[in-house]
Order: structure tokens, then C-alpha cells, then sequence
């Protein structure tokens, strides 16, 4: 239940705090004196948007705050889930700065418009006097239904699988287009791979062909260089080897006169066997050292076949060529397997269409089974408000697909009249019929809601007379259960109140102002006296009102 309404700088009001009561809270005030601007203000809390334009003063900030009186549990669950205090009273507060930026609190927490609408639905129902837009969505005639048939579990189920269900349509789809693009692919990745699977590689192997190539290349040379080499160490007269062995020799005598002696001969005979090795060596490989065009021109080509994998994959070494076939391979890989994944997608997918269907007929017999009670209900509502002839009917149509609501397409139908054909409401209802439709609709959805608070804004337009205390009663009886705030122009309605508020225009130094009371009963039988004859002291009028008032 709303207890304050704390309003500063907003359109004609400077500062205002205003406090509602259980029951039936009813708002009146000459045309322009204000009267939206309250539901204006309260719709800022509620998370509407808004911007510099509602300053009243436009070196000033704009702030509405709100005080709720609430223990319903569903508010608690929506605190919690969204790490918000939880305190005996909720509090929501809303800022406009000079420069058009707006801030959201609940229970001094800092919060976006999104949080801020999420709860308001369930602390307000605004209703306001130009709603045709229910008759003409049958999104939201589908949504009421609901509420009537008490489906909010089962349809929050089913939708839930319905997400899953989007999930994995979206998922097969992105697979089905990965295998088209494969299907162009796969060839040239598969000639790709065999090219280089062909090429048999190896690990560093450009670097020991280039090698190769290189020794080969220069085969007369190393031959040269050997064969001087074989000469100098041992083959020719004058050769090292020889003349290191005299030189052993001729020390060999001196060992026995000094230690030196002995240590330097045995340096010299490591030094010769060492030399007599490398010899043999160089030998070895003279002998071994021969141009071979055939296994030349085999390198070579192998050589060439790497240099042009390389170049043509933008490669710089076989290591990397390697890396490529190894990438290549496994995206084959994921191409063959996408086959499989697309057949266990869409067999998932399948399984959760039938099991949505399922549910979507059960959502659909629950909806139905409902029907004629809540058909009932608004015809005897209806049959209250003086429109004794009227029909309503709600239309069920199945429909091929399934959506996020199930199978159903949902439209109101009417007939006001006797003899008049039932239609959809959009294309037959008045003004005043539509007034009284919404105000039926939304007593039986307030009951079925449990809501705290419902507003309404003038949605007494294109009723009189009779017709118009009935609705006052309507509107009465709802606020047993609820607290209900309305804004009427309507004396019968402005009766029923239980508490009775003007909103008047004052100036204050030479500044229109916006400003509201809550009426004593005397001021109250003025006001109604007002409001019936134009005249606040007309003695006739004064009684009208007291009649009304009962």
C-alpha cells in the first residue's frame, strides 16, 4: 500500500508530502489544477522515464519519493534476489538533476530502470482513462487471461523450456550454416591436407637438405683440401707424422736424465696418436667424398618441393608446415563431426518440441477449462454497471506454431447491445463502454493479482449519472481488499470515497503552484456541491452530496 508521496520541483509543484490511507482514496480538482501531475510524479518512482522538462525550477533537482506499507512475500523474494535491503516500510526514491540525469534508489540502494518497473509491477497498477490498447493486443488479452486462470506456474515452466528450446534451434541453425560453409571448404582444406600429407615431412629437414646441398656443391673443393690435408699429415716424404716421429726419437734418450724429459715425451706421443687419428679420418673421408648427380639432383628436388610448400603457405621452415598439417587435420576433423553433432541437435530438438506441445495443451485445456467462469464474471461485472444487454466472450484460436505462450491466440470479444453482433472489442466499444469494460477487467485481475495498490486515472470517461454511481461502487467494493486511488471528475464517484482530496492552484509571490488536501467532511460536501452544480454553497447541491454520500 502507498503511505507518502513525497514530491520537490516537480512541474507546478515546489514541495509537496502527501499521505494515503487503505480504502478508497479519491483525487478531484478543476481541470489544470494539477491532478495528473500527482499520477505523473508517481509514475517517475514507478520507473517511467523522464527528463528536464518536469523541473519546476530549472536551477533545482527534482526529487520523488515514495513510501510503501508492504509484507508481501513476492516483494521480499524480488529484495533479496536483487540484493536489496529488506526493511519494515519500502522506500523509493527518484532524482532529475539540471542536466537531465536520473537516479533510482530502493531502500536507499542505487538501481536502473529495469529493477524499478520489475517491482512496481507488483506494488501498482496504473490504470489510466485511455487503454484501449488491452483490446487490441492479444498478447496482453492472452496475459490477463493467465492471471484469470491462475497459469503464472505452468506458463513460467513451459516458458522456461521454450528458452531451452530457442537455445537449441539457434545452435542447429549455426551448425547447418558451419556445414554449408564446410561443404565449400572441405575440398580445398582436403587438397591442402594431402598436398602436404603427400610431402611426407620431417622435422627440421630444409636445414639438413640445405646442408647437403651445400656439401655437394663444393665436392671438389672438400676432395682438394682433403687430399692436401692426407699429404701434409702422413703420405707425402716430408709428412708430420714422420717427422714428429723422429723428433720422439730423438728425445727418447733424455727421459732418464729429468722428470720434464719423461712428462713432455709423453705429451708428444698423445700429440702423434692424435694426428695419426685425424689422419686416418681425413682418409676415410677422401676415399668416402665422391659427386653423386643423381642423389644431387634428388635433394634438390626435394629441397624445391619444400621451398614451394613454404612459399605458397606462407611458411617458413617445414616446422611450420607441419603445424599447418596439423591444423588441417583437425579441422577435417571437426568437419566430420559435424554431421553427428546436427543429428543429436535436432534430435534434442524434436524431443523438446514434443514435450513443449505437450505442455502448451495443457496450458491451453487449462485456459479453456476457466473460460466460462471468467466469461461469467465479467458479464455479471458488467451487468452492475448498467449494461444489462452486454456479452463478452473470450476466444481461444489454436494456432500452428508454437510461441513463447504456449499454442494459443487469445481475442476479447463484446456485444453492448441486444441484437448487436459480438465482435472484437477494439472495432465496436464507446468510450464509455470500453471505461466500464477496463474498470471490470481490472477488479477481477486486482483480486486474482493481489496487488496492494490500484490507480486510476480518469477511467470514469463517458459515464454519467447512474451509471456513474456504479462504477463508484465498483470502485468501493475493489478497495475492500486493496487500496484503490482514483482520480475522477464524477460527484457519484468522488462519494464513495473514503478519503477525499482536492488539488487546487495557489500563487505564491506571483508564481502558480500546484498544491493538494485531504478534505474534512464539510470541505467535502462543498467540494462535491462544487463539482454537481458549479456552486460549492448552492444549498440544493450541498444536499445532492449529502444524499450521495449516504
Amino acid at each position: 500500500m502507498l503511505k507518502t508521496l513525497y514530491i520537490r520541483n516537480y512541474a507546478l509543484i515546489e514541495t509537496l508530502e502527501l499521505d494515503f490511507y487503505a480504502g478508497l482514496n479519491i483525487i478531484t480538482g478543476e481541470t489544470g489544477a494539477g491532478k495528473s501531475i500527482i499520477i505523473g510524479a508517481l509514475g517517475l518512482i514507478l520507473g517511467n522515464r523522464a527528463d528536464v522538462s518536469v523541473l519546476n525550477k530549472e536551477d533545482g533537482k527534482c526529487i520523488i519519493e515514495g513510501t510503501f506499507d508492504t509484507t508481501s512475500s513476492a516483494i521480499e523474494k524480488f529484495l533479496v534476489s536483487n540484493e536489496l535491503d529488506v526493511e519494515t516500510e519500502l522506500k523509493i526514491r527518484r532524482e532529475i538533476t539540471v542536466t537531465g540525469k536520473s537516479r533510482a534508489f530502493i531502500n536507499d540502494t542505487p538501481v536502473g530502470l529495469p529493477i524499478l518497473k520489475e517491482l512496481s509491477s507488483l506494488l501498482v497498477d496504473v490504470n489510466a482513462q485511455n487503454q484501449t490498447y488491452i483490446f487490441k493486443s492479444s498478447e496482453i488479452q492472452l496475459a490477463m487471461l493467465d492471471e484469470f486462470t491462475e497459469n503464472k506456474s505452468q506458463l513460467e515452466a513451459f516458458q522456461h523450456k521454450y528458452s531451452d528450446y530457442i537455445s537449441l534451434k539457434k545452435q542447429l541453425k549455426s551448425l547447418l550454416e558451419k556445414e554449408a560453409l564446410a561443404r565449400q571448404q572441405q575440398d580445398f582444406l582436403q587438397f591442402q591436407f594431402d598436398e602436404l600429407s603427400e610431402a611426407s615431412l620431417k622435422e627440421d629437414e630444409d636445414d639438413l637438405l640445405k646442408s647437403e646441398l651445400q656439401w655437394m656443391d663444393n665436392v671438389e673443393v672438400i676432395k682438394q683440401s682433403l687430399f692436401y690435408a692426407t699429404q701434409k699429415l702422413n703420405e707425402a716424404d716430408d709428412n708430420v707424422i714422420s717427422q714428429l716421429q723422429g723428433v720422439l726419437g730423438q728425445l727418447s734418450s733424455l727421459q732418464a736424465m729429468h722428470s720434464d724429459f719423461k712428462n713432455m715425451q709423453e705429451r708428444l706421443q698423445s700429440s702423434l696418436i692424435e694426428l695419426q687419428d685425424i689422419a686416418s679420418e681425413y682418409e676415410k673421408l677422401y676415399e668416402q667424398t665422391d659427386f653423386d648427380p643423381n642423389l644431387h639432383n634428388t635433394i634438390q628436388a626435394r629441397f624445391d618441393l619444400l621451398t614451394h610448400l613454404q612459399q605458397k603457405h606462407r611458411k617458413q621452415n617445414s616446422n611450420e608446415l607441419l603445424e599447418l598439417l596439423s591444423d588441417l587435420d583437425q579441422q577435417l576433423l571437426e568437419f566430420s563431426s559435424l554431421s553427428d553433432q546436427i543429428n543429436t541437435v535436432s534430435s534434442n530438438l524434436e524431443s523438446q518440441r514434443l514435450q513443449l506441445n505437450k505442455m502448451a495443451k495443457q496450458l491451453s485445456s487449462n485456459r479453456k477449462s476457466g473460460l466460462k467462469t471468467i466469461e461469467e464474471k465479467v458479464i455479471h461485472g458488467l451487468h452492475e454497471l448498467g449494461m444489462k444487454d452486454a456479452i463478452f466472450k473470450i476466444e481461444i484460436i489454436e494456432l500452428p506454431e508454437l510461441s513463447s505462450t504456449g499454442i494459443d491466440k487469445v481475442d476479447f470479444l463484446f456485444s453492448s447491445n441486444k441484437g448487436r453482433a459480438i465482435d472484437l472489442i477494439s472495432k465496436i466499444a464507446s468510450g464509455g463502454e470500453l471505461s466500464r469494460l477496463v474498470l471490470t477487467l481490472k477488479s477481477l485481475l486486482s483480486a486474482s493479482r493481489s496487488l496492494p495498490t490500484v490507480i486510476f486515472d480518469e477511467i470514469d470517461t463517458g459515464v454519467s449519472g447512474d451509471i456513474a454511481s456504479k462504477v463508484g461502487n465498483t470502485m468501493k467494493k475493489m478497495s475492500e481488499n486493496m487500496q484503490v486511488i482514483a482520480i475522477t471528475h464524477l460527484p457519484q464517484i468522488a462519494a464513495k470515497a473514503k478519503w477525499h482530496y482536492k488539488v487546487y492552484k495557489k500563487e505564491v509571490n506571483e508564481v502558480t503552484q500546484s498544491d493538494i488536501l485531504l478534505m474534512t467532511e464539510e470541505e467535502r460536501l462543498h467540494e462535491l456541491a462544487l463539482m454537481i452544480s458549479g456552486d460549492a454553497q448552492s444549498k440544493s447541491a450541498i444536499k445532492m452530496a449529502e444524499e450521495l454520500i449516504g
